[in-house]
């Protein structure tokens, strides 16, 4: 069991790594925090997350409740700019369309992202990688449309386009998605993903601190060592004086425990691990 394998690590240099409490729930500590527990940067950054992906996913129903006036709206203002009107038959199908895409582009990338959360509250090594990964494209993707839509909003890079010519020249008419729909929607819109970019770039400034670093290092896997057997059953006492763990190899401790409790080492790998770290029987 893992706290048999972790008991002659559970103090060190005299300090209590796991209470006699905490045992009993189950739950291993460090110097007070939990061994297998994320840091609270990641906790924070997982919620960020997953505190984005519901604002997108709610922008995703807005766009698509107002999906079917959104035709209309183009013609009218059609209607208003010089543009021929007529050219409004070739543009009414992509006008059709155009919310639904926009919509269900945000609801993917809203899952998406629900998905990294989960994956990097689960202390997944790639899941931090896609994480900064699709951190990176959002913003983007938000910057494209806060330069050309005034707006940072998923929809802000939709629009729709004509153009005619006459004895003046060439005419051309322009329609971004947001700008045909109700202010309230463009305000929250905009207002939310405004507060999603800047918690996105918190996201990635938490997930790059040491703390995070020491939660998602991969450790190797180690073959286990021939087992040993002590007369009487149990292990030797800890010898007394022994070296001094450093800071560092507690760090490493606790991420060993985690990925045994995630089920990434068994309790073979684990006690050689733990070994080789600490330099004990």
């Amino acid at each position: 069991m893992l706290f048999e394998a972790f008991d002659r690590s559970r103090t060190i240099d005299g300090r209590l790594l796991a209470s006699p409490a905490t045992i009993e729930k189950g739950v291993p500590m460090v110097d007070g925090a939990e061994v297998g527990g994320r840091p609270r940067s990641v906790t924070i950054a997982a919620t960020l997350m997953t505190v984005v992906a519901v604002g997108y996913l709610a922008d995703a129903v807005a766009v698509a409740a107002g999906a079917a006036a959104f035709p209309d709206r183009v013609r009218e203002a059609l209607n208003a700019s010089e543009v021929d009107p007529r050219a409004f038959d070739a543009l009414k199908p992509v006008a059709s369309a155009l919310p639904y895409v926009a919509a269900l582009i945000t609801a993917v990338a809203a899952l998406v992202l629900l998905g990294i959360a989960a994956s990097v509250r689960a202390g997944h090594f790639a899941g931090r990688i896609i994480a900064w990964t699709a951190i990176g494209l959002s913003l983007m993707c938000s910057f494209c449309g806060l330069g050309q839509a005034g707006t940072p909003a998923f929809s802000g890079i939709a629009y729709v386009s004509a153009f005619s010519s006459d004895a003046s020249g060439t005419n051309t008419f322009v329609q971004r998605l947001p700008a045909a729909y109700p202010p309230a929607y463009r305000y929250l819109s905009g207002g939310f993903a405004l507060f999603a970019m800047l918690a996105l770039i918190v996201v990635v400034l938490l997930l790059a601190r040491p703390s995070a670093n020491r939660f998602f290092r991969p450790v190797s896997q180690l073959a286990p060592p021939p087992a040993t057997h002590y007369l009487g059953g149990s292990a030797p006492a800890p010898v007394a004086g022994a070296a001094r763990p450093t800071d560092d190899q507690i760090s490493q401790l606790s991420v060993l425990v985690r990925q045994h409790q995630r089920g990434e080492l068994t309790d073979e790998e684990f006690v050689a691990a733990r070994q080789q770290l600490l330099g004990g029987p």
